[in-house]
């Protein structure tokens, strides 16, 4: 959807968001969203489907729309063995600087325990899954963090609160790095964007380049900006937190009775852009009790 004076609308047209006969032809489960350094619009689709325990070849993909035209570039689908029946395919960000046309990073946070990170060369399609269940993409053994003042501990068979593994990714303004944080976690990982988007560089020397940047606190959601600041959702605290490139921690923002679970980061010309989801207050959590309180909403903070 597009919010343009003050109306939605769909977006890039209303057929692109309406069931179609050919999966690829529309959207199915949109998750991620990312406008890289041409002003292209990358949407990831999930490919999930409510009811379905497979994911149909077609629903899960990478589409560029035109941000001035609103015309769909080109689309991507994901294939298995890359999809599977465990896949969750959470964020993305795109490298115009490493492979012909670039590359997409997908954070896929996974299902029946199964986390890693999606490779996809644009100019291609070639596609590739790393970093399966390694450390940095999985859950913290023992992960606990207070929910609305409530300690949850995390339980892969029986969660309590939105949990799994690597959630957040974010690129360097020179595209050298590729940042993530795991939603179950707090520690933020990099790896160098040359290894990473190297199809010929082996599992085992991508699991050696894996960097620890120190710990975050507890996020779903991470954006970036220019001058290398990270940013995060910070859903224990209902705050908005800034990481600058030195490593040092600010508050953004805050307000404990507004920011239910922040999510959807996305930074623009000095604002953040934040989705308040309430994912802690849904039914599936709260033994069939739905939680959620109007308004909901979508923020916009500065971040100066």
């Amino acid at each position: 959807m597009e919010l343009k004076n003050g109306k939605l609308t769909p977006y890039p047209n209303k057929a692109f968001g309406l069931p179609q006969k050919n999966f690829v032809d529309g959207l199915v489960s949109p998750h991620g969203l990312f406008v890289d350094k041409n002003n292209t619009l990358w949407v990831l689709d999930d490919g999930k489907i409510q009811g379905k325990s497979t994911i149909p070849v077609g629903t899960a993909k990478v589409v560029a729309i035109n941000t001035e035209t609103n015309k769909i570039l080109r689309t991507i689908v994901i294939t298995p063995p890359v999809l599977n029946s465990s896949s969750h395919y959470n964020d993305l960000r795109v490298d115009l600087s490493h492979g012909q046309q670039g590359t997409v990073y997908i954070a896929n946070s996974g299902f029946k325990q199964r986390y890693s990170l999606i490779v996809i060369d644009i100019a291609s399609g070639k596609q590739r899954e790393v970093l399966i269940n390694h450390p940095s993409t999985s859950p913290d053994p023992g992960f606990m963090a207070f929910i609305e003042n409530k300690p949850v501990v995390f339980n892969a068979d029986n969660p309590q609160l939105p949990q799994g593994g690597i959630d957040g990714v974010a690129l360097s303004p020179d595209q050298s790095k590729l940042y993530w944080t795991a939603l179950s976690g707090r520690k933020l990982c990099s790896l160098p964007t040359a290894q990473r988007s190297d199809f010929s560089v082996s599992e085992t020397a991508l699991e050696k380049a894996v960097h620890f940047e120190g710990e975050h606190p507890a996020n779903d959601g991470m954006a970036e900006d220019e001058k290398g600041n990270l940013y995060f959702g910070a859903f224990e605290q209902q705050s908005l937190v800034k990481r600058d490139p030195k490593g040092q921690f600010s508050l953004l923002d805050h307000n404990v009775h507004d920011f239910g679970w922040p999510d959807g980061l996305a930074y623009r010309n000095g604002y953040l852009y934040t989705t308040l989801g309430q994912w802690n207050r849904t039914p599936d959590l709260n033994g069939n009790h739905d939680l959620r309180q109007r308004p909901f909403l979508v923020i916009r903070t500065s971040t100066e």
